[in-house]
């Protein structure tokens, strides 16, 4: 057991991430005298897994051999398939280049005691195509979606939770399929810090990096989302990967299951991962069309194709809202676009200025590029027509109320919330909290036991509007945008005092 202080150590951050099963770890290693009641009890306090991982590993700090031999043991006794993980990465990244017959034997060497089955080649072989089949997921109406909860500090942090069931993210198409409750949050990564080495691996990126944490209960099964058209061309299942990200370096890890619009993970591990694809043939993606009208005094139009990335449309939508720009929604593309192909851009508008003349399909992950529309006195509707040299790809009707008043404002209602969350609490009234809190209750963005927490807990009225406040805003922008919306209707002067934005028809 020489090794086991070095796995522990090498580890450290894998396990802190990875070890749900926290308290079976605590009392087992406090039988064996590794931990004291107090360091048990201060742990078992801590509200996440990851928080109790990290403060079990701080009273660990001067541990010695023997001490990280019994948190190897128990750790591998509680969660066999992700120790079986971390050992298989082991082996593998020591055996590269020297064959499968070699890592076979590498595997039975470094995993001794356990049953693996061989995952088949590396990226490198021949024979990679046998590693992803056609899915037996789920139909596409069995998938329950759920909205995510949002917090905007920084980073925009999504969080979930579910009952068992299959289920999907309305926002990044994140699907996942669990026996028991689950709850656990995600960000987006960008792929640009990662591009150069992705591209020295022959991959790109097929779909949104996403960071991924379980907060409590345990996923089945998880689906990553990607964007390459596969409906075309069955030979490129066999060329989809997820890269797995995380302080030992990047992993290219093979998938077992590929669907027109997701990749199984092989196992529900998680830190920062992502869908790729092989480089160095034509490939095919579902794009979409994001028109955005600028605050310009003559009407200007910013025109994007781009992938289906829900992490880059956030990136846009957010860099849109700081600039004062507006969404026009119209539908996107209905076939799958070559990458790397070029585009024009019509408008069958006389004095239409379009800027540049083509564009080039590329994943650009932050800072795309896009053609400019410039018409300076538009008085009726027109077309937009995005061309290929095989003919049209795509068109839409701009109509004149979309550019004159844009319905779809980008406004972002639960930020908004935060900018008004001090003066709210000072001037709401007893009567009107009371009110609205009948009116979201009316729409289920509340259920009678929040509203009676608010109202029973909370003896002030602003006591009752800064708890009011904070529980709709952590139930993202609809709800935040239903209580502005009754907030108008309740008092009217008080939302033309502070400005408030229109939260449209409930």
């Amino acid at each position: 057991m020489a090794d086991l202080s070095h796995f522990v150590d090498k580890h450290r951050d894998h396990l802190i991430h990875s070890v749900r099963k926290v308290e079976p770890v605590l009392d087992e290693l406090l039988i064996n005298g590794v931990i004291q009641q107090k360091h048990c009890d201060d742990i078992k306090a801590l509200p996440t897994s990851e928080e109790q991982m990290r403060k079990l590993f701080d009273c660990l700090t001067d541990a010695g051999d023997r001490d990280k031999d019994i948190l190897f043991n128990i750790i591998k006794k509680l969660e066999p398939d992700f120790i079986k993980l971390i050992m298989l990465r082991d082996a593998a990244s020591v055996s590269v280049g020297h064959g499968e017959d070699f890592i076979r034997q590498n595997l039975r060497v470094n995993l001794k005691g356990f049953t693996l089955q061989w995952l088949g080649p590396l990226s490198g072989s021949s024979n990679q195509s046998t590693m992803a089949q056609g899915s037996q997921m789920s139909p596409e109406h069995d998938w329950i979606k759920l909205e995510p909860e949002v917090n905007y500090v920084d980073v925009p942090t999504y969080r979930l939770q579910s009952k068992a069931g299959n289920y999907e993210c309305s926002v990044s198409g994140l699907r996942w399929v669990c026996k028991e409750k689950v709850s656990f949050k995600y960000q987006f990564g960008s792929w640009e810090e990662h591009m150069e080495r992705i591209e020295t691996m022959q991959y790109m990126a097929g779909g949104p990096l996403m960071d991924i944490t379980v907060i409590a209960g345990k996923f089945k099964e998880v689906y990553l989302p990607h964007w390459i058209c596969t409906d075309d061309n069955p030979t490129i299942l066999g060329k989809f990967a997820v890269l797995h990200i995380d302080t030992c370096g990047d992993v290219v890890e093979q998938v077992s299951e590929v669907t027109p619009s997701h990749v199984k993970l092989s196992q529900p591990v998680f830190s920062p991962r992502g869908v790729l694809v092989k480089a160095g043939f034509p490939v095919k993606i579902n794009c979409k069309v994001l028109i955005y009208k600028t605050s310009k005094a003559f009407l200007t139009l910013h025109v994007y194709l781009i992938p289906r990335d829900p992490a880059l449309q956030e990136t846009m939508k957010n860099k849109a809202l700081s600039m004062g720009y507006k969404m026009i929604q119209k539908p996107y593309p209905e076939k799958s676009l070559k990458m790397r192909e070029r585009f024009i851009l019509t408008a069958d508008k006389d004095g239409a200025e379009i800027y540049p003349e083509t564009l080039k399909l590329v994943y650009e992950s932050s800072d795309p590029n896009f053609f400019e529309v410039f018409i300076e006195n538009p008085d009726s509707n027109f077309q937009l027509t995005l061309r290929h040299e095989t003919g049209p790809v795509w068109t839409c009707a701009i109509r004149k109320n979309d550019y004159q008043n844009t319905g779809d404002t980008l406004m972002m209602f639960d930020k908004e919330l935060d900018k008004v969350r001090s003066k709210l609490v000072e001037k709401l009234s007893g009567q009107v909290i009371k009110q609205l809190l009948d009116d979201l209750l009316k729409d289920g963005v509340l259920n009678d036991e929040e509203k009676d927490s608010i109202l029973q807990e909370n003896s002030t009225s602003s006591d009752r509007a800064r708890c009011l406040i904070d529980m709709v805003k952590k139930k993202g922008q609809e709800a935040s945008r239903k209580l502005f919306t009754h907030l108008q209707e309740r008092d009217p002067t008080l939302s033309t005092e502070l400005e408030l934005p229109s939260g449209l028809p409930v």
